[in-house]
């Protein structure tokens, strides 16, 4: 990416965030107007790079464009413009709408990548690359800008560009090895599956296990949300996933567990057209489980696009027997619209509505009315997370009905039976 003559990129006219493009870039008085103009108001700023193989960028044409449009909404930043620096490399200009920091940033570079992955694997996208793995057509980088000092905007445009060439071999280096660590922690099966038990606060008695996945050897992503949020990245997502399922499911069966067994899913897989339906109950017939003993749990955080689309799935599964749990319900953008849409069998309570919910009224009020609502729904409340006596002994008293969490007993190798605070 060599070529520093930015020309336009074409964007309908219609467009009301970004705007029209077409005019002149020669000079890049654009961009420079809008760097002043950003870095002046907030001093930050962010430059995302995007170089498409030679396949690619002879077919996408303005598609490029309707993605960029389409990208606007998934931000924490807004972009503010796009620009063609010659065949297959791109440029997004991403300004913030309010408080916009270096983290920021990255999690729009990834939310970018992960989008451009999904977008190249629709049906009428793929069948051009068949080739090739969506997530092997391009290339991104970029930098995140401040204004040092009120360093002169010129400046500040010339070392963001310095940082990008320079920066965009060792970043391309970093995701190949992080690529490689993924798949050869697939390949090698390299999961260690704990599990963490779910308690009838009532009774005392195990109503199940929630099954965690490890790496089982020293790694970079030895973090699991850091490994998932990787492998997302990477289009890698339904292989690791897979593996942490099928050896979630032979552990147990070794283990003797006979109790419900809570999986974890991203609802985005389940929603892929390319979904392997089967894979899970042929497992389970292979091992002697039954379907009805395994709850799917989907992440409250993971946006459903198609709240149709996603109960039809959530159906075919209900009706080969499988139940249905949304997690950390109350910690991302559904909440109760999915709760309602979806009508689960088990609610899991977001961690910060437990944390010292003893102290806190309105955590109160907030897990009151779930449990009323749940109650109404058919959907059994579990609240995870539970650390201090305090709280367990409130959520008690407030109807819940399961609890999960350090102060009941960790995630194990080894099935735990009781929970010493609940027999006290």
């Amino acid at each position: 990416m060599n070529n520093l003559q930015l020309k336009p990129l074409y964007l309908a006219p219609d467009q009301r965030r970004i705007p029209r493009l077409e005019n002149s870039f020669s000079d890049c008085s654009y961009l420079f107007l809008k760097f002043k103009e950003h870095l002046k108001r907030s001093g930050h700023a962010a430059i995302v790079a995007l170089k498409f193989v030679e396949p690619v960028h002879t077919k996408i044409g303005k598609s490029i464009a309707l993605f960029i449009r389409t990208m606007d909404r998934k931000l924490s930043g807004r972009i503010e413009g796009g620009y063609k620096a010659s065949e297959g490399e791109f440029f997004l200009l991403i300004v913030p709408d309010r408080d916009y920091r270096e983290t920021d940033f990255q999690g729009d570079l990834a939310t970018i990548r992960h989008e451009l992955c999904r977008y190249f694997s629709l049906p009428h996208m793929s069948r051009n690359f068949s080739e090739r793995q969506a997530e092997d057509l391009f290339t991104i980088y970029g930098v995140f800008l401040a204004n040092n000092g009120g360093e002169n905007a010129d400046n500040t445009l010339f070392r963001a560009f310095q940082q990008l060439f320079s920066g965009s071999t060792s970043t391309s280096t970093v995701q190949l090895h992080e690529r490689q660590e993924i798949e050869d922690i697939i390949s090698g099966g390299l999961i260690t599956p704990v599990f963490q038990p779910i308690f009838s606060l009532g009774e005392g008695a195990v109503h199940g296990y929630e099954a965690l996945s490890r790496v089982g050897r020293p790694s970079p992503f030895s973090d699991p949300e850091l490994l998932f949020a990787k492998s997302a990245e990477h289009g890698l997502t339904f292989q690791l996933e897979m593996l942490c399922r099928r050896n979630a499911l032979i552990r147990s069966k070794e283990l003797g567990i006979s109790e419900r067994l809570f999986l974890n899913v991203c609802p985005s897989l389940l929603q892929a057209n390319d979904h392997e339906r089967g894979v899970t109950a042929a497992l389970l017939e292979e091992l002697g489980i039954e379907r009805s003993n395994i709850t799917f749990e989907l992440t409250e955080r993971t946006l459903i696009e198609d709240y149709g689309l996603f109960n039809r799935v959530l159906s075919y599964y209900r009706e080969q027997g499988y139940s249905i749990a949304i997690d950390d319900l109350g910690s991302g953008y559904a909440g109760l619209k999915m709760l309602a849409q979806l009508e689960p069998e088990y609610v899991k309570l977001a961690r910060f509505l437990v944390s010292d919910i003893d102290t806190s009224a309105t955590r109160q009020a907030l897990v009151e009315a779930l449990v009323t609502f749940c109650g109404k729904i058919g959907a059994k409340v579990i609240a995870e997370g539970i650390e201090r006596k305090e709280e367990l002994d409130l959520l008690t008293q407030m109807g819940v009905s399961f609890g999960q969490g350090y102060l009941l007993a960790r995630p194990s190798n080894a099935p735990v039976s009781c929970s010493s605070i609940l027999h006290r």
